[in-house]
C-alpha cells in the first residue's frame, strides 16, 4: 500500500468514526488506558526527559518523549543548550523515523525547537492543537508566533488549518558558508 492509498483509508476511517462517535471514544478510551499501564509498567522509560535538568523543558509533567525514539539535537550554540528536546520520532511508510511529534514550544524552548527544525531538515510543521491552553486563549500580543490559518479542500470536504511561524530569527547571527 503506498503513502497515497494509506491516507485515503486512514481519511475513510476517520470519516465514519465521525459519524459513529461512540467508536471514536471507546478507541480514545483504549488508548488511554494502554499509554497508563506503560506508564505504570516502565514498559517504554523516559529516563532521559526525567533528569532534573530537563523537567524544565517539558510542558506538561504527563507528557514526556519515551528514551527509545527521542529526537536528540546536536548544534550546541551555548553553554545553555542540551541535546534535549520534548520530542519523538514517530514510524511512518517511507523509515522509523519519518516524523517528529513535539510539544508547542515553551518561551524558554523556542530555540531548541528550531534547532530542531533546523537539524532535522523539517519540511511541514501542524499545529495539531487549539489555540488555548488551561482554559485560556492564547495571548497573540505577548507570542512569539504569528497565528494564520489556511483552508484546504480534499475530496469536496474543507478543512480550516492553523499556521503558526515563529516572529524571532532563531538564526540570525549564524553566517551562511557556501558549499
Amino acid at each position: 500500500m503506498d503513502q497515497r492509498e494509506a491516507l485515503q483509508k486512514f481519511l475513510h476511517e476517520a470519516q465514519s468514526k465521525k459519524i459513529h462517535k461512540e467508536e471514536l471514544a471507546d478507541e480514545f478510551l483504549k488508548l488511554k488506558r494502554q499509554s497508563t499501564k506503560h506508564k505504570t509498567d516502565k514498559t517504554f522509560p523516559t529516563t532521559v526527559a526525567e533528569r532534573p535538568a530537563n523537567l524544565k523543558k517539558n510542558r506538561y509533567k504527563d507528557i514526556l518523549p519515551y528514551d527509545h525514539s527521542l529526537v536528540e539535537l546536536s548544534l550546541i550554540t551555548s553553554d545553555e543548550d542540551s541535546s534535549y528536546i520534548n520530542a519523538s520520532f514517530i514510524k511512518g511508510v517511507y523509515g522509523p523515523k519519518a516524523y517528529i511529534a513535539t510539544q508547542g514550544p515553551l518561551p524558554t524552548t523556542l530555540l531548541d525547537f528550531w534547532r530542531m527544525v533546523w537539524e532535522h531538515s523539517v519540511l511541514i510543521i501542524v499545529m495539531a492543537c487549539m489555540e488555548f491552553e488551561m482554559g485560556k486563549e492564547a495571548e497573540r500580543r505577548k507570542s512569539h508566533y504569528i497565528i494564520r490559518t489556511l483552508k484546504a479542500k480534499f475530496n469536496g470536504a474543507s478543512v480550516i488549518l492553523p499556521h503558526q511561524a515563529s516572529q524571532q530569527k532563531p538564526f540570525s547571527q549564524i553566517t551562511p558558508v557556501p558549499f
